[in-house]
């Protein structure tokens, strides 16, 4: 989800942003509601322990709906297996403000108990563990106000640009039960589910899955929505106005003969306005390009054999309701934010508002991916407005402690879960040096985890059962650590060596007092062009050298933005002199070039049976032979910096360990 508030508007082409996270600011006004809630039900737990027993499989909304009033009427079918031994008590939550007019449990008339916003159905016999049954419960009433992360969880308002009325639903994180009587547990995602809403001849009604038949009934229609796909509570949505239809197709590379749907409700006032045509209809245009990109980066749409649109609704931002994002105005990163909702939040959910990284952290990262590779005059800016946003504290963690999860303000902190859970993930695919390993990564674990739920640990463990790499101390530092380091780099060209030294320290020492990480440096040279290096800072100082072609003119840290950080300098020390070099060296083995694009002749004397390694700086092997006389070493399909060859005999004894640059 993201949020925008508008500071001006003097039409809606003109439009000034806060620099708060476009999706957050709004998700933070639900926090007490969050709160009491998280209160009301901890009351509850003996209750919330029968909404453990079953297993949501289908939902199918019945519903009597106005774009001029909250006023909801109608019924909910639930099926459901139970999970437990056997199930005595069946219950679900439905909020005060609505009367319950009858319930058919397995068809049969019941009553009900309700303690609060908990309603309770004792069966005759106690339902056996694996039996399906089913409950609908018929009711009426008029949600209350507030308790979702953007306004209410069902609204009714006026647009104040375009002028029309509109009811719609948004249930982040816990307001469901404001309008329908559900489980709201992130675990038990829904089978499939309808969604009939009949209204107002004149009005049209966008929800989830795919408009399967327009019913006539009397003087108005019945709108019939299904979905065959997994979805979490908190997704199902309604949207009700005076829509137009304004339709797109996206077509990926790989998804054969058909297109995806990309459905758009707009105001049937704005459709054809002039301002809208030449503003935000400029902006929509452009989902099908993401939709493309993001199949390729992420794996195919989850939800291609349906659709992906979008609910004009009068709030400032937007909430990924699954296939069908509702939202205020069209604004090309809120666009490819609310998208990338679809694969990091839908298709896989967070397992607990307390794992909310792998929705906006994930969804935060597409937005850069998008700038990156779709707008990438626009990346660095991009970049460095969610850094910038980062080190205006000098604390926090995107981990979760104590009562945070019962804060809203944190849970959809902008500075946090959506720009530093955005960046980290961007540092990460820099620790993984290799894109075609962290883009399959992505896609692996999209499909491992599909139509379920997945926590911060979930993710660490995958990514190194797929990448072999130890994530450990990279997650201490950025998920579970607070701050940031400062590089305090200073350079000197002596003879034909760069050297840098860098000393860092942080902002948070006693979380983090060291941040052990892989750092770049662009040397810019004359009568070559500029190189950059990849080094590893391990130490609180360190000292690097480089030998180089041309004369050293000025040193640039972290030029590519990869990591959160702050530099003093670099400034020319013309006292910095090279280190030794702690490598081995032997007279009888000789390499070249180096540095080099990647292609090394690797020559040897008096010397049989030996083998070769070349590691990165993190230690992981990129290359590995047997070595002859003259031998080729080839490494140009990785990226530039520093590797360590090394050269052994037949016993395992080391004959030469030298650096190889990459450049």
């Amino acid at each position: 989800m993201k949020n925008i508030f508008l500071i001006a508007l003097i039409s809606i082409s003109s439009v000034v942003f806060a620099q708060e996270h476009k999706c957050a600011k709004a998700k933070q006004a639900m926090a007490q509601q969050l709160i009491d809630h998280e209160k009301s039900t901890s009351a509850l737990l003996p209750n919330i322990s029968h909404e453990l027993k079953y297993d949501v499989k289908f939902v199918h909304f019945m519903l009597n709906l106005e774009r001029t009033t909250k006023f909801v009427s109608g019924g909910v079918k639930t099926v459901a297996k139970v999970t437990a031994a056997a199930m005595d008590t069946f219950m679900c939550l439905l909020h005060e403000n609505h009367t319950i007019d009858s319930i058919r449990f397995n068809g049969n008339l019941v009553t009900a108990t309700r303690v609060d916003s908990a309603v309770k159905i004792k069966p005759s016999i106690a339902i056996p563990n694996g039996q399906s049954f089913t409950v609908t419960i018929y009711y009426k009433g008029t949600p209350p106000v507030g308790a979702a992360a953007i306004g209410s969880g069902f609204s009714n308002a006026t647009s104040g640009s375009w002028g029309n009325q509109v009811t719609w639903s948004l249930s982040e994180a816990v307001a469901a039960y404001h309008w329908w009587p559900c489980k709201q547990i992130l675990t038990d995602k829904i089978d499939s589910s309808w969604v009939y809403v009949t209204t107002d001849s004149t009005n049209k009604v966008g929800s989830n899955g795919l408009l399967k038949n327009v019913v006539i009934v009397g003087n108005k229609k019945r709108y019939e929505w299904q979905s065959r796909n997994m979805i979490d509570y908190y997704l199902i949505s309604v949207a009700i106005a005076r829509y137009k239809e304004y339709n797109l197709y996206a077509k990926p590379l790989y998804i054969g003969p058909d297109s995806i749907l990309i459905q758009n409700y707009i105001y049937d006032n704005a459709i054809n306005n002039t301002s809208w045509i030449n503003s935000q209809k400029v902006e929509l245009n452009k989902m099908p390009q993401v939709m493309n990109f993001f199949c390729k980066t992420f794996g195919m749409y989850p939800f291609y054999k349906e659709k992906y649109g979008h609910c004009m609704a009068p709030f400032s931002g937007g909430m990924e309701h699954q296939t069908m994002t509702s939202l205020g105005f069209f604004d090309y990163y809120i666009d490819a934010h609310e998208l990338g909702h679809q694969w990091w939040g839908d298709n896989v959910t967070c397992k607990s508002w307390g794992d909310i990284w792998i929705n906006e952290g994930f969804a935060s990262y597409a937005e850069h991916l998008t700038a990156q590779y779709l707008d990438l005059p626009n990346f660095a800016t991009n970049l460095n407005s969610a850094h910038t946003n980062v080190m205006s504290q000098a604390g926090g963690s995107i981990f979760f402690t104590g009562n945070d999860t019962l804060n809203s303000t944190r849970i959809f902190s902008s500075r946090l879960t959506y720009d530093k859970g955005g960046a980290i993930i961007h540092t990460l695919r820099f620790v993984t040096n290799n894109d075609s390993l962290w883009f399959q990564t992505l896609r692996g674990f999209q499909n491992t985890y599909k139509n379920s739920t997945a926590s911060a640990i979930d993710f660490q463990n995958y990514y190194q059962a797929q990448t072999s790499i130890n994530p450990t101390q990279f997650f201490n530092q950025w998920y579970y650590g607070q701050g940031y380091p400062t590089f305090d780099v200073s350079w000197n060209f002596v003879g034909n060596t760069a050297v840098i030294k860098s000393t860092q320290s942080t902002s948070f020492p006693s979380s983090v007092p060291l941040f052990i990480t892989p750092m770049e440096y662009r040397i810019q040279r004359t009568s070559a062009a500029d190189t950059i290096v990849r080094v590893m800072h391990s130490n609180t100082t360190e000292v690097y050298s480089f030998p180089v072609l041309g004369t050293v003119i000025g040193i640039t840290c972290d030029p590519n933005n990869w990591v959160i950080n702050k530099v003093i300098g670099p400034t020319q020390d013309v006292t910095l002199t090279a280190v030794p070099d702690q490598m081995i060296s032997n007279s009888d083995i000789s390499l070249s070039p180096n540095p080099s694009g990647g292609i090394y002749n690797l020559k040897m004397n008096n010397v049989n049976k030996a083998t070769y390694t070349v590691t990165d700086i993190s230690g992981k092997l990129v290359s590995k032979g047997s070595c002859a006389s003259e031998t080729a070493i080839d490494i140009s399909n990785e990226a530039n910096g520093i590797y360590i060859l090394q050269i052994k005999d037949q016993n395992g004894k080391t004959l030469d360990s030298r650096k190889l640059i990459k450049k």
